[in-house]
């Protein structure tokens, strides 16, 4: 058995070597004919990671029956943590790495207080999050409450990103300016934890999503998640009872 596991983690290993080295080319390459063919920002990705942060969202503002036991606090704790850090990482990434370049190609000012707008929702989004943190870490404090604050703060804001955001990044960014961006946003999460990552994203994900994330991938990286990522996350994470995923909200 040690052996059979052994020979298991080096062909992952070797299959996310391969899906790297290919990603690399893959993702130059996408860049070169972008910039060659003017084309736009394709923002499907954005809208299958604010799907996935719904999703598991909505985990957390489930019922006290499903984490009222000791194991189901603990699995609340774990999915909180997994939350609160792609949270962070993706604003971060959005304050730090995208509003600025879509800064830089406005002209309208009425476009430009829909990005500071953006900021301000993060920075709203951070106080709740800060007090679901003292909920979670105090066993004596109910959580879900808090849960259900946030829950109702984030869907407003990815709404409202969606609406009128998304469409000024379509409209004003280029192919290889929304690559970049999509390259730093990869870069924030440690190696080990992309295809973790990768499998979270399309985690029930619908066709339209599936296939905007894959598409971002070279062929052997969508092998790789088919054949081993995918199959060996949903194995180890399981959807929790009772869950529905919620329905996805289209950009106007």
């Amino acid at each position: 058995m040690p052996l059979r596991n052994h020979r298991q983690r080096t062909l992952v290993i070797t299959l996310l070597a391969v899906l790297g080295a290919a990603a690399a080319v893959f993702f130059r390459s996408r860049r070169r004919r972008s910039v060659s063919g003017h084309e736009r920002a394709d923002v499907g990705f954005m809208l299958a990671m604010h799907h996935a942060l719904r999703r598991d969202m909505a985990d957390l503002e489930a019922p006290i029956d499903v984490v009222e036991d000791g194991k189901g606090r603990e699995e609340m704790i774990e999915r909180w943590g997994e939350l609160r850090q792609r949270l962070e990482r993706h604003h971060t990434a959005e304050d730090d790495d995208l509003w600025p370049v879509l800064r830089r190609n406005l002209t309208d000012p009425m476009d430009e207080r829909e990005v500071d707008d953006m900021v301000e929702e993060h920075r709203r989004l951070a106080d709740l999050i800060a007090a679901a943190d003292r909920a979670v870490a105090s066993p004596d404090v109910a959580a879900r409450p808090m849960f259900v604050d946030l829950g109702s703060a984030l869907r407003d804001h990815l709404e409202h990103e969606e609406r009128t955001v998304l469409p000024l990044l379509e409209q004003h960014l280029s192919r290889a300016e929304w690559h970049r961006f999509l390259v730093t946003e990869r870069s924030r999460t440690p190696l080990r934890e992309r295809p973790t990552f990768l499998a979270w994203v399309l985690d029930g994900a619908e066709d339209a999503d599936r296939e905007a994330v894959l598409g971002e991938l070279p062929p052997p990286g969508r092998a790789v998640y088919r054949r081993v990522i995918g199959p060996r996350y949903r194995a180890r994470h399981p959807r929790p009872r009772n869950m529905e995923r919620p329905r996805n909200v289209a950009v106007s």
